[in-house]
Order: C-alpha cells, then sequence, then structure tokens
C-alpha cells in the first residue's frame, strides 16, 4: 500500500461517536465492588478523556490500596468492568452522536480513508459500545485503547506502529488525523506530531476545547460535506 495515497482517521469514542451515558463510571463502581468486596466512591473522579488504566488506578488509590495492590488487582477490574458494560449497554441510554452514521458510511465507501480508534476504552468493551449503538466495530480494523497504558499521549503512536505492521509502510504522522472531543484527544493528538478535529459533542464546550488550540474545531459531525472537506485537506 501506498500510505501518501491515503489518510488515517484515529477515532475517539465516549463523547465523539456515541453518548455513553454515563455507564463507564456506573460500570466502574459495579466492577470495583466485584474485586474489591465493597463499593467505592467515584465522586471527584475525572473521567471524561481519559485512559480506564488511569481512572482504575486513581479510584483503587481512592479506596485504599498501595501501589503493589493496585497493580494486582488493576486486571481483575479490567475483566470486570468488561462483562458489567456488556450487561449495561443493552438497558443504557447510550445513542449514537449527530452526523456519525452518515460519516462512517461516506469514508467506509471511500478508498482514500483508512480508519481506526484512539481510546480511553479497555479494548474488551469496544464492541459492545460500538454495536449497541448501531456501529460496525469491524470498520476500524487497528487502534490503541485504554488497558495498554496509563499515558493517553502513548496511544496514538502505538496505533500507528499497529497500522504500519499491518500495511508493510510507515505512517507518516502528517497523514493522521485524531478525532476526539476533549482536551485529551487534543494532547494526545499534539505530543504524537498528528493533526486533531475537536468536536464539542462531549462534556467541553467549543471556548474549552479552542483554548488548546486544535488544528480544527466543530460543533459536531452533523455536516458530512463540511466534515469531508476537513478530512480531504488537513
Amino acid at each position: 500500500m501506498d500510505i501518501n495515497s491515503h489518510k488515517v482517521l484515529l477515532f475517539d469514542i465516549d463523547g465523539t461517536l456515541l453518548e455513553p451515558a454515563g455507564i463507564g463510571r456506573l460500570c466502574c463502581k459495579r466492577a470495583l465492588e466485584d474485586v474489591l468486596g465493597f463499593s467505592v466512591p467515584t465522586d471527584g473522579i475525572a473521567m471524561a478523556g481519559r485512559t480506564d488504566w488511569g481512572i482504575v488506578n486513581d479510584l483503587l488509590v481512592h479506596a485504599g490500596l498501595a501501589e503493589p495492590e493496585v497493580e494486582a488487582q488493576r486486571e481483575k477490574v479490567f475483566d470486570a468492568l468488561s462483562r458489567h458494560i456488556a450487561a449495561a449497554v443493552p438497558s443504557s441510554k447510550m445513542h449514537i452522536l449527530p452526523g456519525v452514521i452518515s460519516l462512517l458510511n461516506y469514508l467506509e465507501k471511500d478508498s482514500r480513508f483508512i480508519f481506526g480508534l484512539v481510546t480511553g476504552n479497555v479494548q474488551k468493551t469496544v464492541v459492545h459500545k460500538l454495536s449497541a449503538v448501531g456501529i460496525d466495530p469491524g470498520l476500524f480494523t487497528f487502534g490503541a485503547f485504554g488497558d495498554e497504558h496509563i499515558d493517553r499521549n502513548t496511544l496514538p503512536a502505538l496505533a500507528l506502529y499497529r497500522l504500519s505492521q499491518m500495511i508493510g509502510a510507515q505512517v507518516p504522522p502528517e497523514r493522521a488525523l485524531v478525532i476526539g472531543d476533549t482536551p485529551h484527544d487534543i494532547t494526545c493528538a499534539k505530543h504524537a506530531g498528528l493533526k486533531v478535529l475537536s468536536v464539542a459533542t462531549g462534556l467541553f464546550t467549543m471556548q474549552n476545547l479552542a483554548a488548546l488550540e486544535p488544528d480544527f474545531l466543530l460543533e459536531d459531525l452533523s455536516d458530512t460535506p463540511q466534515v469531508v472537506e476537513i478530512l480531504e485537506k488537513f
């Protein structure tokens, strides 16, 4: 494959493709209770845009665990979290965000674009969330996930490395764009030397996001021709 004739799009999930309706916080609480045997308050723990690794670490420390215990329990919490999300999504209020289906349908037919995921979610939870709102998880053939590193800034480079292994060619950073709704998406894109399209469809306003100077900024993804014009020109 000649990567120089393609553009790589790295999508966030929560707040970008879908509205998670609080399912992550709820299922984190249930997972921690399963593993630890007692309830852990999640109030005051920031979650939007962070990796599940970072969130779970904070919650385990909040629960009173020392560092060696945190390391020992984290994978158990990830497994429990995956089970709870799989069980919760069918009756949740999660829904797809404006323009997402139209955009993905367009991109699927346009061979110039390759798309993957860069998300703070545990990988096993992704298929359940996407399927629940009508997105085919198979559209995303590679990615990097929130149970692979505590630091979201490492994830874009990991995703591009995986793509390069798949196609047998190095992916130049200038051919890749992160699409996300939080300051963390902007920060991780800049850390990796990538462009970023920010959308104000999560917890952060246009003003919040503009302050961090994303390359592109939209209210949402509802205007498919406008979004595609950005994706063609970055």
